[in-house]
């Protein structure tokens, strides 16, 4: 049975990922110079709708009771504290990739190292979430920027490898929602059988 505390917590990450993905997007259109007029309005839109869900699927729990308990609280302090020290590693190599990249005369290449910085960093807080899901993100997501590494042009190079990032991190957010469904007793989830 899903509680209240882990719908929120979907939702909450569903919502920042749906966030960090829209900033992909945009970023990466904004670059394009041959971009479609509707591109970033369409990313924007997908943005909206995706921040939606998050709303509706809050909403869902509105009523429900939440239980107070002590031990998922410790844990879940614990598992703030480690993505403090995560995101500070991340935030750390990003600076000092950023500076090196820089300093040597690379910095065209300072998206495609934040790309795979923050893809990497969903590996550690798969564990610490406890939600799986988030191997798969980090997994795609460094694979992808790999491969679009391998593009030669760099403005296609960063407009391909933003694009993977949106794709990776909205389609992360849709599966989080889903993972997010009300579970009550005497009630079938959505999708489930009747």
């Amino acid at each position: 049975m899903s509680t209240v505390a882990h719908i929120r917590g979907c939702v909450a990450g569903a919502a920042i990922l749906t966030l960090f993905g829209s900033a992909w997007c945009i970023v990466a259109l904004a670059f394009w110079a041959a971009r479609p007029v509707w591109s970033i309005p369409a990313g924007i839109v997908a943005t909206i709708a995706l921040l939606g869900l998050c709303v509706l699927r809050l909403w869902s729990v509105r009523n429900m009771h939440s239980i107070d308990d002590p031990a998922a609280a410790a844990k879940g302090k614990r598992a703030g504290m480690f993505f403090g020290i995560i995101f500070g590693a991340e935030c750390g190599l990003i600076a000092l990739c950023a500076t090196l990249l820089g300093r040597t005369g690379l910095s065209i290449w300072i998206p495609i190292a934040v790309a795979i910085i923050v893809g990497l960093h969903f590996i550690p807080l798969a564990r610490v979430f406890e939600v799986p899901l988030y191997y798969w993100t980090g997994a795609l997501s460094v694979l992808g920027v790999l491969g679009c590494s391998l593009v030669r042009e760099a403005g296609t190079r960063l407009l391909c490898a933003g694009l993977v990032m949106a794709a990776v991190l909205w389609l992360t957010a849709v599966t989080l929602l889903l993972q997010a469904r009300l579970k009550q007793p005497g009630r079938p989830s959505l999708g489930a059988p009747n």
